[in-house]
């Protein structure tokens, strides 16, 4: 018999891209726990808003099997921004009712979930005991029709970047969603992540508010990012800055956005 799944995910002021999120993973869990901070704060204590009515109306079109659950609380009590950051995973963690517990943020969304959750997942049944990681693909700056993307020197995807996602009731978040368990098991699934890839204003926000914010006001990344374009981004080689992981990313590659999912899609199946 399946394992039920419960996942936790963050409204803030990523709002739009929640919708498409959550229907990349619907159809295969069994209960979803929305966070929103009560008073429309972010992490780093700035205010955000988001057009309200447009994102339930949205939810509710999704919701056909009332698995949303919206959890209102405070989650900017703390001076530093991760701190907000993981005692709201903690306790969003406290509202599932299920015994795998994943985390997907908002500005996700999973590429391969159907082969995730029917061929991988009942191969974990067996690793309850075991925090789940997924890889991340990454969009790096939409310009006109085209869209840049992380890749390996060989204009491969590159899926480098890793990120847990999947726990059990018992464990802690101690940094972001990695938690205190440090039994780790690498996945197949990999996720579509919009992070950096939005407008410039959007991205500053982002950049500001995100658990990791602290790092951002002396990190170069924003100002090298706005500085790309289609005519110089192939010179942008083994490029990250301190705040953003450890791997470094190796080059862009330019895909034309109508066909970014498509390519992105075939290309994840190497995963496997």
């Amino acid at each position: 018999m399946r394992k039920k799944i419960s996942v936790i995910t963050l409204l803030s002021y990523d709002a739009d891209y929640l919708p498409n999120s959550i229907s990349s993973y619907y159809n295969y869990v069994d209960e979803i726990i929305i966070g929103l901070d009560k008073d429309r704060i972010t992490w780093s204590k700035n205010k955000f808003t988001f057009d309200e009515d447009a994102l339930h109306s949205k939810l509710k079109a999704i919701d056909s099997d009332n698995k949303i659950t919206i959890i209102e609380e405070d989650f900017h009590k703390f001076d530093v921004a991760i701190d907000n950051d993981n005692y709201e995973r903690n306790l969003l963690k406290s509202f599932c009712t299920n015994d795998i517990i994943m985390s997907f943020d908002a500005d996700e969304e999973l590429l391969n979930a159907k082969n995730f959750f029917y061929n991988f997942m009942p191969i974990y049944q067996d690793y309850l005991h075991k925090d789940l990681m997924f890889k991340w693909v990454l969009p790096y700056k939409q310009i006109g029709d085209q869209t840049l993307v992380i890749a390996n020197n060989d204009n491969s995807l590159f899926l480098g970047d890793i990120q847990g996602f999947s726990t059990n009731k018992n464990s802690v978040y101690n940094y972001c969603r990695w938690t205190n368990n440090k039994d780790q098991l690498l996945s197949p699934l990999c996720v579509l992540h919009w992070s950096f890839c939005r407008k410039e204003d959007d991205l500053n926000m982002k950049l500001n508010n995100f658990g990791h914010s602290d790092r951002t006001k002396n990190d170069p990344f924003f100002n090298v990012w706005k500085g790309i374009t289609l005519e110089n981004y192939d010179n942008l080689r083994n490029f990250k800055t301190s705040g953003y992981g450890q791997n470094q990313w190796e080059k862009l590659v330019k895909i034309p956005t109508n066909e970014l999912k498509h390519w992105l899609t075939k290309a994840t199946e190497k995963a496997y």
